[in-house]
């Protein structure tokens, strides 16, 4: 699978299948978060692996009772090590990097398990005392997310996406134009064909949501 396309694949998952992830897995899903970039190559991060079924369903209550959770053959628990980042970078390095840090590692764990035909979920609900205590995390730590892996049980739509248009400005915060496709093809400097090919490619989602959205108005009319 190319990054493409795991990209439009991975998906939000909340119900997971009774199969067990391989040790092989494990170690792709993990190998892939390690090499996410960093703030000076720190690498500030460490990953707790719950797989203990009590262990689960403790992280499922202190993620507000989050009980879907516990049905995940394996829970990740990525931590920041924010004083390595404080030391290099100061408080921005402490309140920003470091959570930044994660998210990227995140992130590569996410499009890996797509690719291996998993699908994990982002969850950043938890009540950050509870999670240390029951995982025994340091104080100069701090938990960032609760990653639940395992095969999906779930049939999913087609993801909603806002416009390019109503999201991107050119040069500057608020610049936008009334014609956004020419606006792209004069601002970019590329032929005007590549451009047609290359955001007719891009505006698939827009129309998906379009759709979805007339579809629940004509319902509700």
């Amino acid at each position: 699978m190319n990054v493409e396309d795991a990209i439009n694949k991975r998906r939000s998952v909340r119900k997971f299948k009774d199969k067990e992830i391989s040790a092989d897995e494990v170690m792709d899903l993990l190998d892939a978060a390690r090499k996410a970039p960093s703030s000076g190559n720190l690498q500030s991060w460490k990953f707790i692996l719950v797989k203990n079924q009590d262990s689960k369903n403790q992280v499922a209550d202190a993620c507000f009772q989050q009980n879907w959770i516990s049905s995940a053959p394996l829970i990740i628990v990525v931590v920041a090590l924010m004083e390595d980042v404080k030391r290099h970078y100061g408080v921005r390095g402490e309140m920003l990097y470091s959570v930044q840090n994660c998210a990227l590692a995140v992130e590569n764990l996410l499009l890996r398990a797509t690719d291996l035909g998993l699908s994990a979920t982002f969850v950043s609900a938890f009540e950050e005392g509870m999670i240390k205590r029951l995982l025994k995390i340091p104080d100069h730590t701090r938990p960032q997310a609760i990653i639940p892996i395992g095969f999906s049980d779930e049939v999913h739509d087609t993801k909603l996406l806002e416009s390019l248009e109503s999201m991107c400005y050119f040069e500057q915060y608020g610049g936008r134009v009334e014609d956004f496709d020419e606006a792209f093809y004069q601002w970019s400097g590329m032929a005007k064909k590549q451009v047609d090919k290359l955001l007719r490619k891009v505006k698939k989602g827009s129309v998906a949501l379009k759709d979805r959205i007339n579809e629940k108005v004509n319902k509700k009319d």
